[in-house]
C-alpha cells in the first residue's frame, strides 16, 4: 500500500544526501568474477520512524485511522534516508571495494569463490546485527553473470538487461508528442550502447520542438526499428580498465558529432567501452569541417573526462 503524501512532501525539508550514479557502480565491476546480490526484505519498512514524526504519516481508511511506525513508501526523503543508513552500516565493505549499494540492492563482488563466501558471511552478519533482513527468493549467490541496475554484468562486460529492452520493443508507435518523449526516454537509457545515437534519433527529437507539427512518418519509424534491431542483437560493451591501452576516436559532420572510447585487451582485441554523440545546435552546423572536428574532440574529452584524467591515451 502506498499513501498519497504529496501534501506532506511539499512542506518537508529535503534531505540532500547524494544517491550513487549507476554508471559509476558499473565501472567498478570490471575486475570481478563472482557476484552475490542481496535484496533487502520489506525495503523502507525496516527503518523505524522517530516517535515525534509518527503522527505526520497518518492516513484514513474506511475502517479506521492509521499511522506508520516504520518508514513508508511515498515520502520524498525515504530513498535518501535508507541509502544513508545502509551505506553507514556497510561502510567498511564499500570503502574496501567489495560491496556496492544502490538503495535496497546490495551487490557483493569477488575474484574467487572462497573470498565471495567469506565476504557474504561477513556482510550478512553485519546486516543482521543492524536489524536488516533479506528476501532470499530474490537473492543470488556467487554467479558469474548477474542482472544489476538494468544491466547484465559478466567478467569485464556489460550489456542492457533484456527486461529493459523488452520495454522499448513493446512500446507502441508514438501517435503524439507525449509518447515521443516517452519513447526517447526509454531509448535514451541505452544511448551509450548505440553508435551515433543522437544523430540517428534527430528526426524523432525534432517532433518534440515547439511549433513543429507532429507527423510520425516512414523516416521516424525506420529509426525506431533500427534502434530496436541494434538493441535486440545484444550489444556488448567492455567495462573500463585504467590499466589497459586506451583510445578515443571522434568524428563530426554538420548534422552532429560523436566519439568512441575503446581499449585494447590482453587477447589483442579492441573493445568499445562507450559511445558518445550529440546533434549540432545553434551556429554549429555552419562551422567549417576542421572546427567541427575540434568541437567533437573537445566535447568527447569533456564527456569521458572521468575515464581519461590521469592516464595516457591516444
Amino acid at each position: 500500500m502506498c499513501v498519497d503524501f504529496r501534501a506532506l512532501n511539499r512542506i518537508t525539508v529535503k534531505d540532500r544526501y547524494p544517491q550513487p550514479l549507476i554508471d559509476d557502480h558499473i565501472d567498478r565491476l570490471g575486475g570481478s568474477r563472482f557476484f552475490s546480490s542481496l535484496d533487502m526484505a520489506s525495503g523502507f519498512h525496516q527503518i523505524p520512524i522517530d516517535e515525534s514524526s509518527i503522527h505526520k504519516t497518518g492516513f484514513v481508511t474506511p475502517k479506521a485511522h492509521y499511522e506508520y511506525l516504520k518508514m513508508p513508501y511515498g515520502l520524498c526523503n525515504s530513498p535518501t534516508v535508507y541509502q544513508r543508513i545502509i551505506n553507514n552500516t556497510l561502510r567498511k565493505f564499500i570503502e574496501a571495494g567489495n560491496v556496492l549499494v544502490y538503495i535496497d540492492d546490495v551487490l557483493i563482488v569477488s575474484m574467487s569463490i572462497d573470498d565471495g563466501i567469506s565476504l557474504l558471511r561477513d556482510v550478512l552478519k553485519t546486516l543482521t546485527e543492524a536489524g536488516f533482513s533479506v528476501n532470499l527468493r530474490k537473492c543470488s549467490f556467487l554467479t558469474t553473470k548477474i542482472e544489476y541496475l538494468g544491466r547484465d554484468i559478466s567478467h569485464g562486460q556489460v550489456r542492457p538487461s533484456l527486461h529493459k529492452i523488452e520495454a522499448l520493443v513493446n512500446s507502441p508507435t508514438p501517435t503524439n508528442v507525449k509518447q515521443v518523449r516517452q519513447f526517447l526516454g526509454l531509448a535514451g537509457y541505452f544511448r551509450r550502447y548505440i553508435e551515433g545515437y543522437a544523430t540517428k534519433t534527430a528526426c524523432i527529437s525534432h517532433l518534440t520542438k515547439k511549433d513543429v507539427k507532429f507527423k510520425w512518418g516512414p523516416e521516424q519509424d525506420q529509426v525506431r526499428q533500427e534502434l530496436i534491431k541494434q538493441l535486440t542483437s545484444e550489444p556488448i560493451l567492455a567495462i573500463f580498465d585504467p590499466s589497459l591501452p586506451t583510445e578515443l576516436h571522434t568524428d563530426a559532420s554538420s548534422a552532429g558529432y560523436g566519439a568512441v572510447l575503446m581499449q585494447a585487451h590482453t587477447d589483442g582485441n579492441e573493445r568499445v567501452v562507450a559511445y558518445f554523440s550529440r546533434v549540432t545546435q545553434g551556429a554549429e552546423p555552419k562551422y567549417h569541417s576542421y572546427e567541427l572536428e575540434t568541437l567533437a574532440v573537445v566535447k568527447a574529452l569533456q564527456h569521458f573526462r572521468h575515464y581519461l584524467v590521469g592516464i595516457s591515451f591516444k
